[in-house]
């Protein structure tokens, strides 16, 4: 006589149904136990690519930074070199067009003319510039049957300015005076200085807002990045304005009143160069602009914040006359 739950195959007497659900547990506790590996697995590798690119990179980065000149100009074009063709192929995998004659090289003359110092050569740069990205805009809507001729129009425009023009602000604030200023037991240009000051002031509006995030955030900062707290960009605000207001009062001996808008521009600026690529990227649909710096993302990931900073508080600079 068969027994409740049990099954008879070619004379054969099968265990119940219900003696199999273990096993089947089993084999899906071990599948489960197989994908946590496979992830822990990514996780380290994507560890390890950015604790080596950190190696590498900061030593190189402040050797560049303390020596100046040619040398530090020419690794900036390299950067802004790299963050044209990540912008060019983000708005690519949309079908949009990014020209690399009218678009591509005066951003990189930009970038050429900041670097030997010849301000005077942007407004020529770029208004040529303009007028040609209008007029390939033309050729191609009349010649290639381009069609939405504002869309690939503005999209080069924004890549010649949000790329080339931004990016040329990095060696010109680096060279901004060669004039040597004592700070901590050690001799910097002015202008070193400067970027340092700006350097470490968006680190520490990225890094503080990260943190007090993870730990205090439960209020939304912005749509745009839904990670992002109020209470973290507060933070970042706070500490981004007490290491640039430091260093420029205490290093650059500006005064408290420029010391004070010194800090409040890159406090400001930091965190909106930060939600402007992400707005790029949302747009875009893609989430990193590259992988330039492994385990990093790429170029624009890494100087969103930079790119805004830079350029405000080099017309501060200018403007408070420090």
């Amino acid at each position: 006589m068969q027994k409740s739950g049990q099954l008879r195959s070619s004379g054969l007497i099968l265990p119940p149904i219900c003696w199999l659900k273990p096993l089947r547990c089993i084999r899906n506790g071990n599948a489960g136990l197989a994908g946590l590996s496979r992830n822990n697995a990514k996780v380290g590798l994507i560890l390890f690519k950015r604790i080596l690119t950190a190696i590498v990179g900061i030593p190189v980065a402040v050797f560049l930074v303390t020596k100046g000149g040619l040398l530090f100009a020419a690794a900036v074009f390299i950067l802004a070199l790299a963050a044209w063709r990540e912008y060019a192929r983000m708005a690519g995998a949309k079908d949009v067009h990014t020209y690399i004659l009218t678009s591509f090289l005066p951003s990189m003359l930009l970038v050429c003319a900041a670097g030997l110092g010849k301000v005077g050569y942007f407004m020529p740069i770029l208004t040529f510039a303009v007028l040609g990205i209008l007029f390939e805009g033309l050729y191609r809507h009349c010649k290639c049957g381009e069609l939405n001729w504002p869309l690939h129009v503005s999209n080069s425009l924004l890549a010649l300015l949000y790329v080339g023009l931004l990016f040329a602000h990095i060696p010109l604030i680096r060279e901004y005076s060669p004039e040597t200023v004592n700070y901590l037991g050690m001799d910097f240009s002015r202008g070193e200085l400067a970027l340092w000051m700006v350097l470490l002031g968006t680190w520490a509006s990225d890094t503080f807002a990260y943190f007090f995030g993870i730990a205090f955030g439960k209020h939304k900062f912005c749509s745009v990045s839904p990670k992002k707290s109020m209470e973290g960009a507060v933070a970042g605000f706070i500490f981004a304005f007490a290491v640039t207001g430091g260093i420029a009062y205490h290093g650059l001996h500006t005064g408290l009143l420029p010391a004070v808008l010194t800090g409040l521009t890159v406090a400001f600026f930091a965190p909106v160069g930060d939600l402007i690529e992400s707005v790029l990227k949302r747009s875009f649909d893609i989430k990193d602009s590259g992988n330039f710096f492994p385990g990093h993302g790429g170029v624009l990931d890494r100087f969103d914040s930079l790119l805004f900073a830079v350029p405000a508080v080099y017309y501060v600079m200018k403007l408070m006359g420090i």
